[in-house]
């Protein structure tokens, strides 16, 4: 058999043309930087280590050509590790024209892509056979090899304003027919107002105290943009199992009955009362809803599985419960762990352009604090890279679990729960107030008064939002 079928994919002599292009002229270099934005690109070690130090040297704004190449070569004393000043000048005679630059560059993309595809493979094979070695584990870190490829691959051409002018005002007024509802709906009114609903590509963090109805929420979102709005939401519960999870959906669909009632299967009228449940749940038969209750999860499983599900049933919402349970890539202690996790799941929002919602807890200094003990940014458990990596946090609060009775306006917090905008990248912080059931694990509008129009009875929402513009890490009532 032929011994060059075994070698990884190359194009030597077009890695030596548009090297030899980007010595003789300033705009082919230019192409090059733009269309290869790695030395990886390259097979020949002698042309990789070249270009690397044709990139340093833009970088540092030093003008590169054949002679001053040649110099910052023998000044690092890698001159001999490329072949000498010959080898350096040989490639500028290697092209007769940089008329066919691009397309060049495209080859050697291509032929560095089937490399990595072929070592990512490789990889997946040797360790295949370790039976120490997690199967998920290892595919989630081919999909990660994938991924990186991909993004470094990833060019898009430069556009005007004016081939994008008519796009950007097509928006507009897709937005102005939503009522400003851009992204995932959350069901909640003022909060809609606030963030125009989840935006793709964002990763948002819900964080709070045990009790204050985290799952109650991540549930009533992934309910919402389902059923109501027939986007396909994936839950990955580490805490939960599935069957759990479903029962408290049932529980907040039907009235009368709390998720501890259905759960004891404390029902009235007795089994018939158990299929009018079905009945009437009958909306949550969907599969517009996927779970996952694997629990330990890794950042990289997480990803792998996120991958294959956007492909397979397009995703348009991810939900996590929640991130402290999850594992991150080992290295360092857990807060550098728990700052890989928020990484992961921020690049992941970005890869999928999906929004991800991911529950966090909140560390004990909540409970020791005087006064109403609300959440501040500092009381993020174990990582600041929660903070940084996050688009927008929210904290849950329920005065009454505190046995605080008012709101500053003298509002009753009772079956209330405080929706707090601690961070919000792309808009106004602030916080809202939604009627909260906890026994069925409901959240709603709250509604204060009848308004006659047109002599029909509506319903006006409660003005309790309060938003601005500058970020504030503990806003007042």
């Amino acid at each position: 058999m032929n011994d060059t079928a075994y070698k990884p994919p190359q194009a030597l002599e077009l890695e030596a043309a548009v090297l030899g292009s980007g010595l003789i002229e300033a705009s082919a270099l230019r192409t090059l930087f733009a269309l290869l934005p790695s030395e990886d690109v390259f097979y020949d070690p002698k042309h990789k280590l070249l270009y690397k130090s044709m990139q340093a040297m833009h970088r540092a704004d030093k003008a590169v050509d054949m002679l001053t190449v040649i110099q910052q070569l023998r000044s690092d004393g890698t001159l001999d590790r490329v072949g000498g000043h010959q080898f350096v000048a040989g490639l500028t005679t290697k092209i007769n024209s940089v008329a066919h630059l691009e397309t060049h560059c495209r080859i050697l993309q291509q032929q560095y892509a089937r490399r990595v595809i072929i070592e990512a493979g490789r990889h997946m094979q040797q360790h295949g056979y370790d039976e120490t070695k997690d199967p998920l584990e290892l595919l989630a870190e081919g999909q990660q090899r994938i991924n990186v490829l991909h993004q470094s691959l990833e060019s898009r051409a430069v556009q005007s304003v004016a081939s994008i002018f008519d796009e950007v005002f097509a928006q507009m007024e897709q937005a102005v027919q939503q009522q400003g509802l851009t992204g995932v709906p959350t069901g909640l009114t003022e909060l809609n107002n606030a963030t125009g609903g989840w935006q793709p590509s964002d990763l948002i963090i819900l964080a709070a105290r045990p009790g204050m109805g985290k799952t109650a929420a991540l549930l009533h979102f992934a309910r919402t943009a389902a059923v109501d709005e027939g986007i396909v939401s994936a839950i990955f519960s580490m805490e939960m199992p599935t069957i759990q999870l479903v029962q408290r959906m049932v529980s907040a669909e039907v009235e009368g009955y709390s998720n501890s009632d259905l759960r004891r299967g404390q029902l009235r009228g007795g089994v018939d009362e158990v299929r009018h449940l079905a009945q009437r749940a009958h909306r949550l038969k969907t599969d517009k809803i996927l779970i996952d209750d694997t629990p330990g999860l890794s950042i990289y499983q997480l990803r792998a599985k996120c991958a294959r599900l956007k492909a397979e049933h397009n995703i348009g919402m991810i939900l996590v419960d929640y991130l402290q349970l999850m594992h991150g890539d080992g290295k360092g202690n857990r807060e550098q762990e728990i700052g890989s996790i928020s990484r992961g799941l921020k690049e992941m929002a970005k890869e999928l352009s999906v929004p991800v919602i991911a529950l966090s807890q909140l560390s004990r200094a909540v409970e020791t604090r005087g006064g109403e003990k609300r959440p501040q940014l500092s009381d993020l458990r174990e990582s600041g890279s929660l903070e940084q990596d996050a688009d927008v946090i929210v904290f849950l609060w329920r005065g009454e679990y505190y046995n605080i009775t008012e709101y500053a306006d003298q509002t009753p917090t009772a079956g209330t729960m405080l929706i707090d905008l601690a961070k919000h990248r792309n808009g106004a912080t602030g916080e809202v107030v939604v009627g909260c059931n906890m026994r069925r694990g409901v959240l709603s509008d709250l509604y204060t008064e009848a308004v006659v129009v047109n002599e029909q009875a509506t319903l006006r929402p409660l003005p309790a939002s309060t938003f601005d513009d500058t970020p504030i890490e503990n806003p007042p009532f």
